[in-house]
C-alpha cells in the first residue's frame, strides 16, 4: 500500500474539517477586534458587513446580497420573502440537509419530495416537472456536495409554472453552472460560511443573494427586529425617538439575523481566496477519482452540462451487487481493517422522525433512495496533501480488491 507514513489519525479524523484561516485572515480578525467601532453591525450594515456585501454581489454577480448569521437565516428569509403559506406547496428534493426544509415548513406550506438526477446526485428538473401542482409556487435547487443543479432546466420549469426558485448555495460557494456563479440564477440565492463548509466566518455566517435589487433592502428590514434609520432632516434626532421600527414587509415580523462586524472581516479576506480554495479541491477530487477508475463499482457524481463542481465533499455510489457487497461492507472493511473513516451524507428527509411527524414522511425517489443506500463519503477537507489523496486511494483499491474476492 503507497504513503505508509501518513498519519492514520488524519485519515480517520479528517471529514468535515474547515479551510483553515491564514495569517491575512486572522490579522483581519484581530484588526477588528482592536479598531472597530463595535463588534455588532450598526443600523442599517457596518462597514465590514457593508464591505463584505459588496465584494460578495460583485463577485457571484447578483443584484445585491445581504450578511446574515448563517445559511438557514438565508432561507429563512427567501421562504418569508417568497409570501409562503398553508395554502401553497413547495418542492424541495429529499436528499438534502434539514436546513433546507425547516424555513419552509414553518410557513406552513406543504413540503413535495422531488428525486434527484442519476448522474448528478442532484435536484431533477424531470421530476420537478412531475409534481407540479396547482398550488405550487416555489422549488428549491440544492447545489448538494458543491454539484450545480442543471438550472437552465429548472428555471424551463419555473417560467413555464411561474414558480419562485430559491437557489441552496451552503455546501457550492463559487460554483458555476454555465459560466454563472450559483446563487444568481434563481430568484434567492442562500450560502454558509460555517466552520464546515469551504470558507467561514469563524463558525457560522451566512449570505442572502437576491435577484432584485428591492428585496436586499427588505432583507435588510428584516434581519435586526425592524431597526431602521429615520429619514434625514429630522430638527431633533431624538424626536420621537433615537431609534425607528419599521415593518418590514406586510404581514412578517422581523427576527434578528446579524452577522458580527469580525465574521464579516474574516469572511470577506477568505472570499478573496475562494477560487483558489475551490480549484485545490477540484485538484483533489480529480486524484482521487483518477486513482478509483478502474473500479467502476464505485461511481463519483458527475454531469454533461459546463459547469465547475467545488467538492464540498466527495461522495460515491458503491455498487457491490456483483460480488455480494453492500457500502455497508465496504465502509466496514475500510474502517477496521484500513483505518480510513469513511461514512455516508444526508439522511432523506423523508426518512426522518422530525419530517414524519410532521407529515412529509412519504416520497416517491427512486434515484434518491438508490444513491443514499449505497453512499461512501470519504474525509475531505482544503489543502489535503497529494500523498494522502494517494494513500486514501490505495486503501480503498485494497478493500475492494478483497470485496472482489
Amino acid at each position: 500500500m503507497a504513503g505508509t507514513d501518513v498519519d492514520t489519525y488524519t485519515l480517520i479524523k479528517g471529514l468535515g474539517l474547515q479551510t483553515r484561516m491564514n495569517e491575512a485572515e486572522i490579522s483581519e480578525m484581530v484588526r477588528v477586534a482592536r479598531e472597530g467601532e463595535s463588534y455588532a453591525i450598526g443600523v442599517p450594515n457596518g462597514p465590514e458587513n457593508e464591505a463584505f456585501e459588496k465584494d460578495f454581489a460583485a463577485m457571484m454577480g447578483c443584484a445585491d446580497a445581504v450578511a446574515l448569521s448563517s445559511c438557514s437565516s438565508a432561507l429563512e428569509l427567501a421562504a418569508n420573502m417568497s409570501q409562503l403559506g398553508p395554502d401553497d406547496d413547495v418542492i424541495i428534493p429529499a436528499h438534502t440537509y434539514v436546513a433546507t426544509a425547516v424555513p419552509f415548513a414553518r410557513t406552513g406550506a406543504n413540503i413535495t419530495w422531488a428525486d434527484i438526477d442519476a448522474n448528478s446526485r442532484v435536484l431533477s428538473a424531470d421530476s420537478v416537472r412531475s409534481l407540479v401542482r396547482d398550488q405550487t409556487r416555489a422549488v428549491v435547487a440544492v447545489h448538494l456536495y458543491g454539484m450545480p443543479v442543471d438550472m437552465d432546466a429548472i428555471m424551463e420549469v419555473a417560467d413555464e409554472y411561474g414558480l419562485i426558485v430559491v437557489e441552496d448555495c451552503a455546501q457550492a460557494p463559487g460554483a458555476t453552472y454555465k459560466g454563472r456563479r450559483v446563487g444568481s440564477i434563481g430568484d434567492y440565492g442562500c450560502f454558509s460560511f460555517h466552520s464546515a463548509k469551504n470558507i467561514t466566518t469563524l463558525g457560522e455566517g451566512g449570505m442572502l443573494a437576491v435577484k432584485e435589487a428591492h428585496d436586499g433592502e427588505v432583507a435588510r428590514r428584516l434581519r435586526w427586529m425592524g431597526n431602521w434609520p429615520w429619514e434625514a432632516g429630522r430638527e431633533r434626532d431624538w424626536v420621537p425617538s433615537g431609534n425607528n421600527l419599521v415593518v418590514p414587509m406586510p404581514g412578517q415580523w422581523p427576527v434578528n439575523f446579524c452577522l458580527s462586524e469580525i465574521s464579516a472581516a474574516v469572511g470577506r479576506a477568505m472570499l478573496k481566496r475562494l477560487d483558489a480554495i475551490n480549484e485545490q479541491r477540484r485538484h483533489q477530487a480529480n486524484r482521487l477519482i483518477d486513482a478509483l477508475a478502474d473500479y467502476p463499482e464505485l461511481d463519483f457524481p458527475h454531469a454533461d452540462y459546463e459547469h465547475e463542481h467545488v467538492y464540498y465533499m466527495a461522495p460515491a455510489c458503491y455498487d457491490g451487487g456483483a460480488h455480494g457487497k453492500s457500502h455497508d461492507d465496504l465502509i466496514e472493511l475500510l474502517r477496521n481493517k484500513y483505518k480510513l473513516h469513511t461514512n455516508v451524507g444526508n439522511w432523506p428527509l423523508y426518512r426522518s422522525e422530525l419530517f414524519d411527524q410532521f407529515g412529509f414522511g412519504e416520497a416517491d425517489v427512486p434515484e434518491v433512495d438508490r444513491f443514499y443506500d449505497n453512499m461512501v463519503i470519504f474525509p475531505w477537507w482544503s489543502d489535503m496533501p497529494d500523498d494522502l489523496i494517494d494513500d486514501m486511494a490505495a486503501r480503498t483499491r485494497a478493500a475492494m480488491d478483497e470485496l472482489r474476492g
